[in-house]
């Protein structure tokens, strides 16, 4: 009997013919694939593609990462090399020396043969720092102080807290009774992006530690610095400084606080000094630089909070793109160090190279405005 579609739904005919020769030709109707079959693999089989392709993907990226890790820091070394004994006889001040930058800057120069003094504020952890590195440099099998040239230099520890100007003044006092040179100062100790807080004498923490705390330390020792010529001065500063600007009528953040602006301001500041202190260290045979050492793996960031579930990617992260300490204080040593910037003064540099400031990092009238403030605000000019 012929086979008859419903009433109202003529465009079904063909279809259905075409089913019915098949059938008579195979011996039944052939049951219609689901959309899932005519479509391709079933889905366990696209899952599992797509789980291969992500195990792929991030074997690839791990690869890349560790290409990226080993291979591009190798441009971000001494330039010429460090020669041993280059620092033989010269004393070095180095704030912030028992961690990150501090630390690898210290361990650098006392290979080199340096007599390093290590200004911190916490005097246990220096200790320990301390005997960690003398501990290194005996395992390096660099010989320990001594007349000769090529042996490492002394270490020494010494309590400074740039949040206290009462100890910046007692340190001076010390470095200078104590001390019958000084070679080279090495402003390196900073806080980074702290909740609001005060210095114990009522600074905003970042600018009081950052750069009133330094301002008076190398004042109070510019004398030591003159009388050592040629001596030098290396201030670390921030690539950050572009985000701040210097307020005069806040800079004690009272009106408001704004931890990453705030942190910016210090380093602007610390650029500003530097350009305004090596002006009037003309013809002293005192150089002063400053410079940015990158993004450098250091606990300068533990004020900030990183989610739980973050922490593995930023981990990855700054281990593949993030400066080693080692790597990032290599600038600070070229600066302290290298022959290269004998009597070269207020520049700016990075990666070991000198590069240029933002207009407003380069304002002569508005440096010599915060060191006159400045010079207040710790207590030189009444």
């Amino acid at each position: 009997m012929p086979y008859a579609a419903p009433s109202g739904d003529d465009s079904l005919r063909p279809r259905i013919l075409r089913e019915q020769v098949a059938a008579s030709a195979g011996g039944g109707l052939r049951p219609r694939k689901s959309r899932a079959e005519a479509s391709g693999p079933s889905a366990p089989a696209a899952m599992a593609v797509a789980a291969v392709a992500a195990v792929l993907a991030a074997l690839g990226g791990a690869l890349w990462l560790a290409a990226r890790r080993f291979v591009g820091p190798s441009v971000q070394r001494l330039h010429g090399g460090a020669v041993s004994g280059l620092m033989h006889g010269k004393t070095v001040l180095i704030t912030g020396a028992n961690s990150g930058l501090g630390r690898a800057t210290a361990a650098e120069l006392l290979r080199l043969g340096a007599r390093v003094i290590m200004g911190c504020r916490d005097r246990a952890r220096a200790e320990e720092a301390a005997g960690q590195l003398r501990r290194e440099l005996l395992q390096a099998g660099d010989p320990g102080p001594g007349p000769d040239a090529g042996g490492a230099g002394e270490l020494i520890v010494k309590e400074l807290d740039l949040a206290s100007l009462r100890s910046v003044r007692a340190f001076c006092q010390e470095m200078l009774q104590e001390e019958p040179r000084l070679d080279v100062l090495i402003n390196n100790a900073g806080i980074f992006q702290c909740p609001y807080m005060k210095t114990e004498d009522g600074f905003e923490m970042q600018f009081g530690v950052n750069h009133l705390g330094h301002f008076l330390l190398t004042n109070l020792l510019l004398g030591l610095l003159k009388s050592s010529a040629p001596s030098r001065i290396v201030v670390v500063s921030s690539k950050l400084y572009k985000y701040g600007d210097i307020n005069f009528e806040d800079l004690n953040s009272e009106q408001s606080y704004n931890k990453s602006f705030c942190y910016s301001r210090s380093k602007l500041a610390n650029i500003l000094f530097t350009r305004e202190l090596a002006r009037r260290l003309e013809g002293t045979n005192v150089t002063v630089n400053v410079l940015h050492p990158g993004i450098v793996r250091t606990n300068l960031g533990r004020h900030i909070h990183i989610p739980l579930l973050v922490k593995p990617l930023f981990n990855l992260v700054s281990w593949a793109f993030f400066k080693t300490p080692a790597e990032g204080a290599q600038t600070s040593i070229y600066l302290a160090s290298s022959p290269e910037v004998e009597g070269v003064s207020g520049k700016y540099f990075g990666d070991c190279k000198e590069e240029e400031l933002l207009p407003k990092a380069m304002d002569e009238s508005v440096a010599r405005k915060l060191w006159d403030i400045s010079e207040v605000m710790v207590g030189i000019l009444k």
